[in-house]
């Protein structure tokens, strides 16, 4: 058998040896060169006039592109002039462009630089046929951007990109913190040209507003609520008030099947009227809500309070507060966890926990009675202090089961 598997191995590469690739007919070399990552694209191009009329002149090859910045590697000349000759190139035929932003860990990292990686990457890119552009970590907070001059030029090329005709389907740009000015400018043009075609929208934590928010501004709340197709809404919870929730139910009419709230700081005088939910779960009965309590927070009980307040069926719940420092304006963890299991235990499908509890003497039974009363809650990972090693193998335990396909009889 080894020997005939041997070969036929070697009949198979006499053929391919004896076979041109430049003779394969043009569309299966396009089918080939899908596989093709765009750096090995553009170093076939110079491989023959033939593959490189293809490569230029197939739309295919260029719908899907994803671009990466690191603040910590050093980008070559030459990676800057392909980035270009790509981006001006094909730009044109760019359909989903996804850019994402990697961040050191190391202190003091001068993420102006990435930045500037970005600007130079939106000058001259033009995309007419993009429905979805994602841009994740992109923080142009004043810390990890202190040049003030770098968010004006970003904003600037993403308007004249975002003006040059495309009708989106998918807007993400959640993390950004943009200065107020910059920001509006840029989510003026996707409510603008994307009124009737934009189905998913992610801002959370879009803006830096050192506590002015966009809820108090009429200009945010009618962009908005005049988005005719929003299926998808991924937003602070701060950037909220009883009347634009209120305005998003009237206008949506049921098309709003999911909702992502976040809060990682807290606003003093912030509050929603339980009849605002309300109004907003009549008017969208199948909605899915997910909530994220994560990241930098000042005060854990005043962004927690958000959460206790609210009657919305939340089926996907994170609280991540990681901070040791912060640890004391946390509630007590007992209360929380019977919070969650008394008023979403319904819905809730998954859960994450990472805070620091220091070992509350009811956390671990807390727990326990929350997995076990959440009928659908197939996800739970925390990070937490427990009083028992046994805790986390009874969890694991009901969940696993819970994953199991039911028997067939």
């Amino acid at each position: 058998m080894a020997q005939q598997i041997s070969t036929t191995q070697q009949q198979v590469l006499q053929v391919f040896n004896e076979t041109s690739l430049s003779s394969f007919p043009m569309e299966l070399l396009e089918y080939i060169f899908s596989f093709l990552h765009r750096d090995d694209l553009l170093r076939a191009m110079s491989v023959c006039t033939n593959w490189q009329s293809l490569i230029k002149s197939s739309p295919n090859l260029w719908r899907s592109q994803t671009f990466i910045f690191d603040c910590s590697l050093h980008v070559k000349k030459k990676k800057k002039v392909d980035m270009l000759f790509c981006t001006q190139n094909f730009g044109p035929h760019f359909q989903t462009l996804s850019v994402r932003c990697r961040h050191t860990d190391v202190p003091n990292c001068d993420c102006t630089k990435m930045a500037q990686q970005v600007h130079l990457f939106l000058t001259g890119l033009r995309s007419p046929e993009l429905t979805s552009f994602k841009v994740y970590d992109l923080q142009l907070l004043q810390w990890f951007c202190p040049n003030k001059i770098v968010p004006k030029q970003i904003s600037s090329k993403l308007i004249q990109m975002l003006s040059s005709g495309c009708r989106l389907k998918v807007f993400k740009m959640p993390d950004t913190r943009w200065p107020v000015t910059e920001g509006r400018q840029v989510l003026d043009i996707v409510f603008q040209n994307s009124r009737n075609t934009l189905e998913t929208l992610n801002i959370a934590e879009y803006f830096y507003a050192h506590g002015r928010f966009p809820a108090t501004w009429d200009w945010f709340a009618t962009g908005l609520t005049s988005l005719t197709n929003l299926t998808k809404l991924s937003i602070s919870l701060f950037y909220l008030t009883d009347e634009l929730i209120v305005s998003l139910a009237r206008v949506r009419r049921g098309q709003l099947a999911k909702l992502s709230l976040t809060a990682n700081f807290e606003l003093w005088n912030f509050h929603i009227e339980q009849d605002s939910w309300k109004c907003l779960l009549k008017a969208c009965p199948n909605i899915k809500v997910s909530f994220k309590i994560v990241g930098y927070v000042d005060n854990p009980r005043v962004s927690i309070s958000a959460l206790f307040d609210s009657v919305l069926p939340v089926t996907k719940l994170q609280i991540k507060i990681p901070h040791d420092s912060y640890s004391r304006d946390l509630p007590e963890m007992g209360i929380l966890l019977e919070h969650v299991r008394t008023h979403y235990g319904p819905w809730l499908k998954s859960f994450i926990l990472v805070v620091n509890n220091k070992k509350e003497e009811n956390f671990d039974q807390s727990l326990i009675k929350l997995v076990r009363d959440c009928p659908h809650l197939a996800l739970v990972k925390a990070l937490v202090s427990y009083y028992s090693e046994d805790t986390v193998k009874i969890i694991n335990r009901m969940v696993s089961q819970r994953r199991q396909p039911p028997t067939r009889h």
